[in-house]
């Protein structure tokens, strides 16, 4: 009887922890999904932020300068917080348009890049597949842009 009652709590345990690990991955899939969203939103404003000062995007522009925008325009100030809170953040000017990539704090894997040139989707995501990918800007971003 004991033996089996061992045997039953190993179960529930590795079942468990089994359920857990999808749920989560579900939840992960659920919170990138959101960020791809709020990513594309904030290009939407910081590109229109220049367009209306009849300027291109400065060739200084970084992280701060994203970030100080959004603080400026963006109308939901807790998304712009989730995004400096939740996420290690890079930015540069690419042609007249700028990069974002937002990459997990405490293990540096790069979640998502955003291309300025398509304020309509996130262009490169990482968060769905397989590995640990370095925190550094995508380097054939230009085929992209098209």
């Amino acid at each position: 009887m004991r033996r089996l009652s061992v045997l039953l709590v190993a179960f529930l345990f590795f079942y468990g922890c089994s359920h857990i690990c999808t749920k989560n991955d579900k939840e992960k899939e659920k919170e990138c999904s959101k960020i791809e969203i709020i990513l594309s939103d904030f290009s939407k404003k910081i590109t229109a932020y220049y367009a209306k000062q009849n300027m291109s995007i400065p060739t200084d522009f970084d992280e701060k300068q994203f970030i100080e925008i959004l603080e400026k325009v963006y109308p939901d100030q807790a998304k712009v917080e989730l995004i400096k809170k939740d996420f290690k953040i890079k930015a540069r000017p690419i042609d007249n348009n700028y990069s974002v990539v937002l990459c997990e704090p405490d293990t540096g894997s790069k979640l998502m890049e955003d291309l300025s040139c398509h304020t309509t989707h996130v262009e490169f995501r990482f968060w769905d597949k397989e590995g640990i990918y370095p925190c550094t800007f995508e380097e054939n971003w230009e085929e992209y842009c098209k």
